[in-house]
This record gives structure tokens, sequence and C-alpha cells, in this order.
């Protein structure tokens, strides 16, 4: 029923994002207040079982114009999406990180991971599910597509690619301003993390 019950809510959301009057509310966001929040709810789910949370945060507000509620719901996907691949004793790190005017935040795992095939097609709606069910655990096959959607609509990219920590890395690229959403928004291979992110005088891992 849980099941069900959130592939219907993908579905609609997906339908959604195609209409005109799809809501977004843009104001002033901390985005480093809110990872940290997010990443509060997802240590506790990864305790439950067995994974290792780690969030990745500036020291310093990270202010963006964007909708909170569509950026949560981006992290909150891919989160989930993570933690149903990653293995006992393996991490899972939520980061934010700021570059030349844009918000970057990751997901990352240590879970199976992702082949090159893989992550040109992550944000085509059902391909993953279809190549990895009876493989690994799958969501709802929609998850993707619609992370990348509201990515756009947000004006800002979704791109997938290979973490440090082994598994899968998805990254979600946002505008600091208010810009116009793009029509569309391609995936491309992703770079690795900005240099120093996280660590020294600049960064904190929690």
């Amino acid at each position: 029923a849980r099941r069900l019950d959130r592939l219907v809510s993908d579905l609609l959301d997906l339908a959604r994002l195609g209409a005109q009057d799809f809501r977004i509310d843009r104001q002033p966001v901390d985005l480093t207040a809110l990872v940290a929040s997010a990443g509060d709810v997802w240590r506790a789910r990864c305790e439950a079982v067995g994974a290792r949370a780690e969030v990745d945060l500036p020291r310093h507000p990270v202010l963006c114009v964007t909708d909170p509620t569509r950026v949560r719901q981006i992290l909150d996907g891919l989160a989930e999406n993570a933690l149903r691949v990653t293995p006992a004793g393996g991490p899972m790190v939520l980061g934010l990180y700021e570059l030349a005017g844009t918000a970057v935040l990751q997901v990352r795992d240590g879970g199976p991971g992702l082949t090159p095939e893989d992550c040109a097609v992550a944000f085509e709606r059902s391909v993953l599910y279809e190549r990895y069910r009876g493989v690994r655990q799958v969501g709802t096959g929609v998850g993707l597509a619609l992370v990348h959607g509201l990515a756009t609509r947000l004006g800002g990219t979704a791109e997938a690619g290979r973490a440090p920590e082994g598994g899968a890395c998805f990254t979600v690229r946002l505008p600091l301003g208010a810009p116009a959403p793009a029509p569309d928004a391609r995936t491309v291979p992703l770079p690795p993390p900005p240099a120093g992110a996280g660590s020294g005088p600049a960064g904190r891992s929690r």
C-alpha cells in the first residue's frame, strides 16, 4: 500500500510538472539550514537500518532564492533511493557546496553504483527500474524523472555519476538567484566535488 501510494504521488507530481500552473513558491532560503534539517531526518533513517549517514555542509549560510518545499522533495527522493541500495555499515552522504554563484546539492552512497551507460539514462522514466528490477532494490521507476523535472523547473540541472564512496552520486545545481526556469536540462557527466568542499576552514562534515 505504501509503495502504491508513493507511485501515485510521484506520477501526479510528474504529470503536474508539465502544467503551466505548476506551483513554484520562490523565496529566500538558507540551504545550509535546509540540508542540515534533512540530514537529521536521514541520519535517524540510516541508523535504523545500520547505514552510516554523513552531512557535509559549509560553515556559513548558503542563501538561495528558490522553493524550499521542492528542494526538500528533491533531497528526500534522492536520499530514499540512496538508502535503498546502501549496505549495512555503508555511507550515505548529503552534501552542500557553493561554486561560482551556484548551489551544489549532492546525495552520494556506498552502494553498487551506476555504469556510464546508467548515468546517461538515469533520469529517463523507468529505465533503471526495468534494468535492475530483480537484481537490486528499486523504487517506483519515476522518482529520478521527478527529481530531474523539479530541478529543471527550479532553473537548475540534475546529474548522475560515480561517488568517491564507491556508489552513485546525484548532483543538483541551483542558481543562487531567481532565474526563469529552463525549458530543458541536459544530463552531463559529473565532475569531482569542488576542491576542499566540506573540509578545512571552509567546510565541515557531520
